[in-house]
């Protein structure tokens, strides 16, 4: 795979005129229409579900933050993210005209994963490759340790806005040493199928493996411990996810001071998934100062920078044999790493 890459088109800022008015009316007019159905929902459909089911009586509770739980990446967070994206860059370079008329081979593997992480089929593979610990309960935890030692952290005392910022950057530093560790020789099998995408579009957020036993170790549990209120980590997941399409995005920006020290740009973002590995990568935080803090930032990429790992894959929609292919690299080489120290301490 050559080290330069032509898939990244001109992104150049161009004039505000009627194409971009009809992406801003168009928004509106989906923004309208999604307010109304929700409206129209929660009026007609109770919170509180009560139904039979082989003679027992089975009880459902709080059914409209289930479903605005459920419907709220695709109906609302993806479609946010794609337009943002296409009144930067136009409708001609956008991932959304991509993602439904020209798909690559690496953004068909993009749009599967998304659709079966949305379709919940990603969630049950991963609580079998993880042997269940994805049904570990950071509450749980928190509950035993208050128990235990009486301490416990509650941000409840401070205002809303403040405790989501405070947890963003929480979550943000987790997800650092999370991503750090993922790029170890340990866990890169897993993570390497992220790095895999050959073209960024939005969804290319989504390519993620389902065994992913370091979000669950190192952020999740961490931040339930931390006393993370549940509706203050539904905003600060709000912000993650969106952040999370944005940067890989065809937005050909580093986003000025931003970029550099509040959010993480898709230029940095792409130099983090450069093919070229000459050079140790960066830019493993969604927020640059971690990196700054811990001597990971490597500048701006090139726009033209090219992508992707040099393990061959398939892409497309078959993305199975993929995923399996990793999950077993993953174990044979804790295995034969086990092997080589029982060996050195035989000799």
């Amino acid at each position: 795979m050559s080290l330069t890459s032509t898939a990244l088109p001109d992104t150049a800022p161009r004039p505000f005129g009627l194409d971009r008015l009809m992406i801003v009316l168009g928004l509106f007019a989906y923004a309208g229409l999604l307010g109304i159905a929700w409206w129209g929902l929660s009026r007609l459909l109770p919170d509180q579900l009560t139904f039979q089911v082989f003679g027992r009586t089975i009880s459902v509770g709080h059914v409209h933050d289930r479903l605005l739980g459920e419907a709220m990446l695709l109906l609302a967070i993806l479609p946010f993210a794609l337009w943002l994206e296409c009144l930067v860059v136009g409708w001609a370079q956008s991932s959304a005209r991509r993602m439904l008329f020209a798909p690559t081979r690496s953004i068909r593997t993009d749009m599967a994963l998304l659709v079966l992480a949305q379709g919940h089929v990603l969630d049950l593979a991963g609580r079998v490759m993880m042997l269940g610990a994805s049904m570990l309960s950071g509450g749980w935890m928190r509950d035993r340790i208050v128990a235990a030692t009486g301490f416990a952290v509650d941000p409840s005392g401070l205002p809303l806005p403040v405790q989501i910022v405070i947890y963003f950057y929480v979550y943000t530093f987790f997800d650092y040493w999370t991503h750090r560790l993922d790029h170890s020789r340990w866990f890169w099998p897993l993570h390497r199928y992220h790095h895999s995408a050959e073209d960024f579009c939005v969804a290319t957020s989504a390519r993620q493996h389902p065994a992913a036993f370091t979000v669950i170790f190192m952020i999740n549990l961490p931040l339930a411990i931390l006393g993370a209120p549940p509706a203050v980590m539904i905003y600060v997941n709000v912000i993650a996810t969106t952040v999370g399409f944005l940067i890989h995005s065809q937005m050909a920006s580093d986003w000025g001071w931003v970029g550099r020290w509040i959010i993480q740009s898709p230029l940095h973002h792409r130099l983090h998934h450069k093919l070229d590995m000459t050079e140790p990568t960066g830019h493993f935080a969604m927020a640059p100062i971690w990196d700054r803090l811990f001597g990971t930032w490597r500048g701006t990429a090139d726009p033209s920078l090219a992508i992707g790992v040099d393990t061959p894959y398939r892409h497309g929609f078959w993305v199975a044999p993929d995923l399996a292919r990793d999950y077993w690299h993953f174990w044979t080489g804790h295995h034969a790493r086990r092997l080589a120290r029982e060996e050195a301490a035989r000799s």
